[in-house]
């Protein structure tokens, strides 16, 4: 009888696990115990993938001699790319090998998809060796790529905004205030850069306030969806360009601000106080530039010298920080910020508004108000007191769905002060896009993996938990044979 009974246990075990194995196969799905869901989509990237109403390509191209390294990066994006796919009924996902497959190594050609190098040890030999690890999105006779897949973090981020340009159905008008007359669409531009990177995505219209006429004025409003404020510096905006812009902001508007409180002669080095008075729109809503220059010890380094000698130091105005939310999708793609004397901002809370701090500079940073010392040789040094994290970047919203970023730096998008790995127009760019798709882009967080290190311990505490480590166990199990022993007898 008991033989029977067990019998029918394990016919049932089995039972039980060919059907949940058969549910699974046909029915995959996967619980994310992940912190902050690392390995879900995001609720803003599903609702994107859902709205495609015609076939969207992704093509992979990826070499099948890839580095052992980036083994798990090719599992993480290829998975990631399934769970597109599983999402929207209008994905397709195709794996190519150019180094094996003639039509795919045409394609990367004509996609303009680099080969990586990477240097590996084998057999006790450093070589190099390339692969292709490269995306191609296609829609609809549109294109986007991402010829390298390095940054797994903020991939989800780059393929939904990619699939949310492609899938629009007219190009968002942007447009850009406060440029210095003469310089706009030229060679001496110095935010060609980021133009011609906003080009590709929207409509770039410089625009020059003064000439709106009155009647224009509800079109202007309704017309852009971000507009980009540059400080004029040695011009000013007047109370009209100003009231209008808060109208704009007041309707729903979204701006980023790029605005310093002191101006700097760069031949020079001389520095005064700014009177661009865009304080009187960003104040009004809670975010101060301040009249001062902020100096860190986390500083690029700048070339002091000429022609016939270089002369490289760290300079404090120049400050360098990566002190920022990196969850949020306004800094993907970004590790650091340059800011070229950046200015303190000052946040206050008003009515019906809602501020938050979007960027500090390190700790270890003070400010510098009038007389003004800008040369490297000569900067008084701070007071230990003095050195804290400041603000340099802050977000304003208001309850229509207005948002404002203010950074500030009026240099801080212009192409000579950028980092070679610096992520100012990033930064821009993300911005625009998440203020231009009516926060359809809004949420989508990084997908990089919290660790968790144990925390120092003193020499003593290593010691206990070494030898509790050592003699627990065999003395839990010495007391188990003693009580069992005990028992016994």
């Amino acid at each position: 009888m008991k033989i029977i009974k067990n019998i029918s246990k394990i016919a049932f075990i089995l039972a039980f696990s060919v059907i949940g194995f058969l549910v699974f196969t046909f029915f995959p799905t996967r619980l994310d115990f992940s912190k902050n869901s690392a390995y879900t989509l995001s609720p803003a990237t599903k609702k994107t993938i859902r709205s495609i109403g015609k076939p969207l390509t992704i093509q992979v191209f990826l070499s099948s001699d890839l580095p052992t390294k980036l083994l798990p990066l090719k599992t993480d994006v290829l998975e990631l790319l399934q769970e597109y796919r599983k999402t929207g009924k209008n994905i397709s996902v195709t794996v190519l090998d150019p180094k094996n497959d003639i039509q795919a190594a045409t394609k990367v050609k004509d996609y303009n998809i680099p080969q990586m190098q990477f240097s590996q040890l084998e057999q006790n030999k450093y070589q190099v060796s390339t692969a292709y690890f490269g995306i191609v999105l296609t829609y609809e006779g549109k294109t986007e790529i991402i010829p390298q897949v390095a940054d797994y973090s903020n991939l989800e981020y780059n393929l939904t905004a990619a699939i949310f340009r492609m899938t629009r159905m007219e190009l968002p008008a942007i447009a850009i205030v406060g440029e210095q007359a003469g310089l706009a669409q030229t060679n001496s531009d110095p935010i060609l850069l980021l133009k011609q990177a906003l080009a590709q995505q929207y409509s770039i219209t410089s625009v020059q306030l003064k000439t709106i006429k009155e009647e224009d004025k509800n079109n202007f409003i309704k017309k852009y969806s971000s507009i980009i404020v540059l400080d004029p510096e040695s011009q000013k905006y007047d109370s009209d360009e100003i009231a209008l812009l808060k109208s704009y902001f007041e309707s729903g508007g979204k701006l980023v601000v790029l605005s310093g409180g002191v101006t700097v002669d760069e031949q020079t080095l001389g520095a005064s106080l700014s009177n661009n008075n865009i304080n009187e729109l960003t104040a009004t809503y809670g975010a101060t530039i301040k009249n001062n220059l902020v100096l860190s010890t986390s500083a690029e380094y700048v070339n002091f010298g000429n022609a016939q000698s270089q002369f490289l130091v760290a300079y404090p105005f120049w400050i360098r920080t990566n002190t920022f939310d990196e969850k949020s999708g306004l800094f993907a793609n970004v590790q650091y910020f340059s800011f070229p004397w950046v200015s303190e901002v000052a946040i206050a809370q008003k009515s019906g508004i809602k501020i938050s701090p979007l960027i500090f500079s390190s700790q270890r940073a003070w400010t510098q108000g009038e007389p003004f010392v800008l040369n490297p040789d000569i900067i008084p040094q701070p007071k230990a007191t003095d050195l804290k994290a400041r603000l340099l970047a802050a977000l304003v919203e208001n309850k229509k769905g207005g948002k404002m970023i203010v950074v500030g730096s009026s240099r801080f998008a212009y192409e000579k002060y950028l980092g070679q790995r610096s992520g100012n127009l990033d930064f821009v760019l993300n911005a625009i896009d998440t203020f231009s798709s009516n926060g359809s882009l809004v949420g989508i967080r990084s997908r990089s993996l919290s660790t968790y290190p144990v925390s120092d311990l003193s020499d003593t505490q290593k010691n206990i938990y070494k030898y509790a480590a050592i003699l627990l166990f065999p003395l839990l199990w010495g007391v188990y044979g003693g009580i069992h022993l005990l028992k016994r007898k």
